[in-house]
């Protein structure tokens, strides 16, 4: 994982609540480990706060950021759209 998707997969982490233990790898639907739609507002809050972006409406869909992957790619691009380039260095 690149240092995105590690940033990335801890406010994943940090968000869905689920008891039993579960693993995540990049391409684990996030779905089946908990992610419903509070935690994935939550997760979407924190990715735009943490990265300094704004993801697009067209983005904003559960099945279209439903694993690490997804987001990574949905926040390379929203990063590339912006001024924030720190995290593309």
């Amino acid at each position: 994982m690149n240092e995105i998707q590690l940033k990335i997969y801890e406010i994943v982490k940090a968000n869905i609540e689920k008891e039993e233990s579960y693993i995540i790898n990049a391409d684990t639907d996030l779905i089946t480990v908990g992610l419903d739609s509070i935690a994935f507002i939550k997760c979407i809050v924190a990715l735009e706060e943490e990265f300094g972006i704004e993801i697009s409406d067209e983005d904003l869909w559960m099945p279209t950021m439903n694993t690490i992957q997804k987001m990574t790619d949905i926040v390379e691009a929203a990063l590339v759209r912006s001024a924030n380039k720190k995290w593309l260095t």
